[in-house]
């Protein structure tokens, strides 16, 4: 009897090192749901490991196992999922969503020891000391907002409104430029800030108290379905689309599609090279699509997501590598491994989606500039700007 268990135990630990000895990643979006107008940057991602899988058979002919989920934009649902793709699916990786949901998992995050790509850009998750495994594809939302207040101060601006949404994503990063003194240390004054509600469909009460100020910038932090109703009420009470600014999410071809004329002047800071831009990544996409892929999505969040699918299978294939070119069978080891060398990444070419990437910062890339609906279009008014 104690044979035949000491046999089952032995055979179960051999499965459960077999099972490891995959590359199994894990995205989840959101697919349905408020925020489902920017989820081309996870379907970016998977399309670019299956790219990887098609072209080349995945990374040192290991192919990449995919779990793709949709978190719905609910915090509930993503704390499950985090705990499915960690526990059930074996992620070497995960790719999550919301700003809400990397806070509430931080701590979990590093005791599990998982590396972790947040669509998330607040400040307040990227300590690469305090949180080693979580890491972003872009400048945070507070170096965002910091770049348009450094704009106004330059043109001679004084006055600014912040607006933002009732969540963690809309409030976390006002409140810490707010603390910082950026403001001030700018010259500028800060004489309003609006909340509204996330699922909102008016703010022109709102809008019409921010009129009364007259504010020379209202730099918004929210989604681009909360911008559509934000720009539709203000063109209502005469405050003209060239006043507002927002972060990187809302660089949305559906702004001027559903807005018109009345969305002309509306500045957005812009981290990514467009989709159908004249760069290498984009003739991987024209391959992946012209072998059978499905595009999705086609839009600049799409090339966050195909960037991001080049910054995982480079940090996997080198850790594989290390592992004298096989899987690693213990998954720890694998885990730790990955995001060693994610961070390690310096220099990246993405394909001409962002200047080259460098993770040391767990960031990959902290460049950006100011784009402006122009005739129906974003055009960039900047050159380049390290957002530091």
């Amino acid at each position: 009897m104690l044979k035949r268990a000491l046999a089952a135990t032995a055979m179960l630990t051999t499965l459960a090192s077999l099972a490891s000895a995959e590359v199994n990643v894990c995205i989840w979006g959101t697919i349905t749901g408020p925020d489902a107008l920017v989820n081309g940057m996870t379907y970016g991602t998977r399309d670019y490991l299956e790219f990887l899988n098609k072209s080349q058979g995945g990374v040192i002919k290991q192919k990449f196992n995919i779990t793709f989920l949709d978190g719905r934009y609910r915090l509930d649902e993503e704390q499950k999922i985090y705990r499915r793709c960690v526990d059930q699916e074996n992620a070497v990786l995960v790719n999550g969503w919301s700003t809400g949901a990397v806070k509430a998992l931080r701590d979990q995050i590093n005791q599990d020891k998982v590396p972790f790509i947040t669509e998330s850009f607040s400040s307040e998750v990227l300590n690469p000391i305090q949180y080693p495994f979580i890491f972003m594809a872009g400048p945070t939302y507070e170096q965002q907002l910091i770049i348009g207040l450094r704009d106004l101060a330059a043109k001679g601006g004084k006055t600014v409104v912040l607006m933002h949404g009732d969540n963690e994503y809309g409030r976390g990063p006002v409140n810490v430029v707010r603390k910082s003194g950026i403001i001030e240390t700018l010259k500028l004054q800060l004489i309003d800030t609006v909340e509204f509600r996330f699922d909102t469909q008016d703010v022109t009460a709102q809008l019409l108290r921010i009129k009364t100020r007259n504010p020379d910038l209202i730099y918004v932090q929210a989604s681009t379905p909360q911008v559509l109703v934000i720009l539709r009420d203000a063109a209502k009470v005469g405050i003209p689309a060239s006043r507002f600014m927002g972060n990187l999410y809302n660089i949305s071809p559906t702004i001027p599609e559903q807005l018109g004329g009345s969305a002309n002047g509306f500045r957005a800071i812009q981290a990514y090279s467009d989709f159908g831009a004249d760069i290498p990544a984009m003739k991987q996409i024209d391959t992946y699509k012209a072998t059978g892929g499905e595009i999705e999505k086609r839009d600049l969040y799409y090339m966050k997501g195909w960037l991001k699918g080049i910054a995982i299978a480079t940090a996997v294939e080198q850790a594989i590598k290390k592992n004298g070119g096989e899987v690693p069978k213990d998954l720890a080891a694998f885990r730790q491994a990955t995001r060693d060398a994610l961070e390690g990444i310096k220099g990246l070419d993405d394909g001409g989606i962002t200047p080259p990437l460098d993770f040391t910062n767990h960031q990959g890339s902290v460049q950006a500039r100011i784009s402006e609906i122009r005739d129906g279009k974003y055009a960039p008014t900047t050159d380049w700007i390290d957002a530091h």
